[in-house]
């Protein structure tokens, strides 16, 4: 809260997945009234926190005045990946490497060691 206006934010932390992220999505989240449609900007980045203009909690004595609702993404990467989805998962990564972006683990003093 913020004593000096008496408008309360409030905080939310959401999981979604890399493709959420990477591509953009609109998702549904709780807030103090009840379920609200959050989008998600493409290319959102980990640990981004994004805001419901708002929708927080209501100031002490005038419900009118409110607070935003702040909502932190955590971005989940898969932990195991089927053989279609590496292998678009590679494709990707080889077009960014054609692209002149730099494969991560092609560089480096080992970079031709793994990989």
């Amino acid at each position: 809260c913020d004593w000096s206006s008496d408008v309360c934010s409030s905080d939310l932390e959401v999981a979604v997945n890399y493709l959420q992220a990477i591509l953009g999505d609109t998702i549904e989240v709780d807030t103090v009234d009840g379920p609200a449609q959050l989008e998600i900007p493409a290319g959102t980045q980990p640990g981004a926190v994004l805001t419901l203009s708002g929708k927080g909690v209501p100031k002490l004595g005038n419900p009118v005045a409110r607070g935003n609702h702040l909502i932190s993404l955590k971005v989940q990467l898969p932990t195991k990946l089927n053989g279609e989805e590496r292998e678009l998962l590679e494709q990707l990564a080889g077009h960014h490497t054609a692209r002149g972006h730099k494969h991560p683990h092609k560089s480096g003093l080992f970079g031709g060691l793994f990989g």
